[in-house]
């Protein structure tokens, strides 16, 4: 309640109570001193008048004059306060008394303030006995007297009233107090009024001004006061001031966001975690169908319209993030639109607010429509799926908008710019399946549609490949390529920010060529992206951190391996790889198979190792066209021979694993058997143990569509370190091939086989040992094990030529 008082109120009561309790108490101690102070008086007095008693009574005895005596004592009956005036003899007989009746009495019986006692040790001691009765209001006195013959007054007794006195006293008293009382209140009126216009009055104006603070009507005019007053006036303005531009900031962050959710065009939800509110912006609803005022702001409105198929995933994704065990939520997932069809939408969310034990209780997030990204997405996946070549040519769609903005510019005078985004996915690939691979690049795609203005066209050209278009950036080559460069700092940081995929967290490599276009100068789109590819892969280096232009010279001075990745291109498309044969060969020497090799010879003479062109091909794309250029010509080749009724020995291709895992590899491969009419056993792959390990739900069906297609499957490098016996059981083999480094272990240390022979003898496939160079490596090979050989000690690679040389005319007569 006292909390609630104003201070013009709380202090002046304050200050009467304290100057009352201090006037009562000043009161009380004044009219205590009085009372002492008169007693005192009064007793001197009477002590002066007992001695003059004393002196008359003690001569008038001695003269025996009696009537001395008793006009003496009628004498002091004229003092009005005199009560009791007697003189005593030692039996306390009352000789002489201010009232006649008590003369000849006994003062025990008459005299109620009379202690016989008292006059005893009085007359004995000879001392005076004066003293202050409170309860009677009065002072009695014991004098003593020499009594001077037997029955002589020996003693006055007197017994004086202050009562009247002390009522005089305190009435003079009280009207003096009265009078203090009224001035000192008269001056703690001033006083007051003083205190209320000097300290109150400010600070109630300055409450006032504070209730305002922030708004027009803020004002802190006041009169004249204390230094702290003004110092806190002076507080107050400096406030009101810092929120006024913190206002204008929110409100400038507040339309500047607006601005940015509008012209983005996504759809803005709150949620409140512990009552399951929703705030779902108009956009959101939009999204899906609705109207404004359509839609309980509820969690089960967004849950309830998840598709049946994405459900659980979301849910799943969205409960990792709200318990901390994923950095961040990140989906792209279909929601139910208002006719029945669903919309695909990417979904990021960030929990802002917790409750004093750390547990969230707000997030906040966008929404964006992503279904054309979604449809383009497809639509790239079928023409990967209908091109034998792999996954190497533009998207139509994304080429006939290129080709647009370069013929039919309108801006004269604004630049663009063509930024072209490769993402490195190896790591990712170690641990997924292609499948869940192509899920990770759609969600970066969504990421990318979602985060960009309309202005730029965003398009997944293919496999960790993105191309962004930018169509009106500045007009001044300066300012476009500054804010090309700002573009695509932004496009790193979002394609480097961690992806979470079930239990793992990725993070990916970017590079980005940036190609400004001119609206003067009309290029060809697919010069556009040859530009684009060229800076992407000068952006490489170390120096360019990630980002690099286009500029001319890279036309004339690329480095070796660009160079060489071209050549390597013209190789694979015009045929230039020579192949060639390494038989394989049983315990009697039959040829059984052949190891078909790649050979690359450059026009000037010089011979490209095999480990250089094939890593090239892996990091650069290329080894799936590669491959599959090799399985086509050797098709070719069984089929001619054939016809020429020459029957080849089963020819095995070496697949790279990234060949393998990628989409439709295979399907490809038995496509190209059924082409040219190969015969169960005629072809034949191998594997390495890495191929094999992957995950077996998406590495068995491959193996089982190429099994029934006749295709031989044979797991090479074995022992190189991997632990593939479980491939041994749960694929159907034709052969093992031991690691060359294992095959060179076994000829030092016998021990050897019992680790690496023996486990495969268990499953009856045959064992094919590796670069067997002498009869005596061979012998012992045969001793530990192995059931067929391959190596210089058998023949070299050998051409076509050679190769149906060694088949045709006579077989090969070397045995064990």
């Amino acid at each position: 309640m006292l909390r609630k008082l104003s201070l013009a109120v709380l202090i002046p009561v304050c200050m009467l109570a304290l100057y009352l309790v201090l006037v009562t108490a000043e009161y009380f101690y004044e009219s205590e001193l009085v009372r002492n102070e008169l007693a005192d008086r009064q007793v001197s007095q009477i002590k002066q008048q007992l001695l003059r008693m004393q002196t008359i009574v003690q001569s008038a005895q001695a003269l025996q004059d009696v009537e001395r005596i008793e006009q003496e004592v009628s004498l002091a009956t004229l003092d009005m306060n005199v009560m009791v005036y007697i003189l005593l003899d030692a039996n306390s007989r009352i000789r002489f008394a201010n009232h006649t009746v008590w003369r000849d009495s006994n003062a025990i019986e008459v005299i109620d303030g009379y202690d016989v006692v008292r006059h005893h040790a009085v007359v004995q001691s000879g001392q005076v006995s004066v003293s202050i009765n409170p309860d009677r209001l009065s002072i009695q006195a014991y004098y003593p007297v020499d009594a001077q013959y037997p029955g002589a007054t020996e003693l006055i007794y007197l017994e004086s009233d202050l009562a009247p006195l002390v009522a005089k006293a305190s009435t003079e008293l009280q009207q003096r107090f009265m009078r203090v009382w009224g001035l000192g209140a008269l001056l703690l009126i001033g006083f007051t009024f003083v205190l209320y216009y000097l300290l109150i009055r400010p600070f109630k104006m300055l409450s006032e001004s504070a209730k305002h603070v922030g708004t027009p009507e803020f004002s802190t005019q006041v009169p004249w006061s204390a230094s702290e007053v003004l110092s806190l006036q002076t507080t107050l303005q400096q406030v009101h001031e810092h929120l006024g531009r913190a206002v204008k900031q929110l409100n400038d962050s507040e339309q500047r966001w607006l601005f940015a959710v509008e012209g983005s065009r996504n759809g803005i939800w709150d949620w409140n975690i512990r009552s399951g509110e929703v705030f779902l912006s108009d956009r959101w609803k939009e999204m899906i169908g609705y109207q404004p005022d359509e839609l309980e702001e509820v969690f089960q409105t967004w849950e309830t319209r998840l598709h049946p198929d994405d459900k659980q995933a979301v849910l799943d994704c969205l409960q990792e993030y709200v318990s901390g065990k994923t950095k961040e939520f990140e989906s792209v997932h279909r929601l139910q639109h208002r006719d029945g069809h669903y919309v695909w939408v990417f979904d990021r969310g960030m929990l802002v607010d917790w409750d004093h034990l750390g547990r969230p209780t707000r997030m906040i997030g966008i929404h964006v429509d992503v279904s054309e990204s979604e449809r383009n997405h497809a639509a790239i996946a079928e023409l990967v799926k209908q091109s034998v070549a792999g996954p190497k040519m533009l998207p139509e769609t994304f080429m006939a908008q290129l080709s647009q903005y370069l013929n039919q510019r309108t801006s004269a005078g604004h630049w663009g710019a063509l930024l072209l985004l490769n993402v490195e996915t190896l790591g990712a690939n170690d641990t997924l399946t292609s499948h869940e691979l192509e899920r990770l690049l759609s969600q970066l795609s969504a990421r990318l549609s979602s985060y960009f203005a309309e202005n730029i066209v965003v398009a997944h050209l293919e496999l960790g490949r993105f191309a962004l278009l930018a169509k009106e950036l500045a007009a001044d080559a300066n300012m476009a390529g500054r804010r090309a460069l700002a573009l695509a700092t932004e496009l790193k940081q979002i394609a480097t920010r961690p992806f979470h995929y079930g239990e793992h967290d990725f993070r990916l490599n970017a590079n980005i060529g940036i190609c400004l276009l001119d609206s003067v100068d009309t290029l060809a789109p697919e010069l556009a992206v040859r530009r684009a590819e060229l800076a992407m892969q000068h952006a490489q280096s170390s120096e360019h951190a990630g980002c690099a232009f286009y500029h001319p010279d890279l036309e004339r001075s690329q480095d070796p391996e660009s160079s060489l990745l071209n050549r390597l291109e013209r190789a694979i498309a015009e045929n230039q790889l020579s192949l060639m044969f390494q038989p394989v060969v049983d315990m009697q020497g039959k040829i059984v198979s052949a190891e078909v090799l790649s050979r690359w010879h450059l026009a000037d003479g010089e011979i490209v190792p095999v480990a250089k062109f094939i890593d090239l091909a892996e990091r650069h794309g290329l080894i799936a066209s590669l491959d599959l250029n090799v399985a086509t010509r050797v098709c070719l080749l069984i089929k001619q021979l054939k016809q020429q009724g020459i029957n080849l020995p089963r020819l095995t291709l070496n697949i790279s694993t990234l060949s393998f895992c990628q989409v439709d590899f295979v399907e490809q491969l038995v496509a190209l058997t059924r082409r040219y009419e190969l015969d169960d056993n005629q072809l034949g792959i191998e594997l390495t143990e890495s191929a094999l390990l992957t995950s077996a739900s998406f590495i068995l069906p491959r193996i089982s569509l190429l099994a029934e297609a006749g295709v031989a499957i044979t797991l090479d490098n074995f022992g190189a370190g991997q632990g593939a016996l479980s491939c041994l059981r749960h694929y159907p083999l034709r052969e093992v091939k031991l690691d060359l480094h294992c095959a060179a272990n076994l000829t030092t240390d016998t021990s050897w086989s019992q680790a690496l022979i023996q486990p495969i003898q268990a499953f009856n496939l045959p064992i094919v040992a590796k670069g067997v160079e002498s009869p005596q490596q061979q012998q012992l090979f045969s001793r530990l094990g192995c059931t067929h050989f391959q190596g210089y000690n058998i023949a070299r690679a050998l051409s076509v030529n050679d190769f149906k040389q060694l088949v045709c005319p006579r077989p090969l007569l070397r045995s064990v």
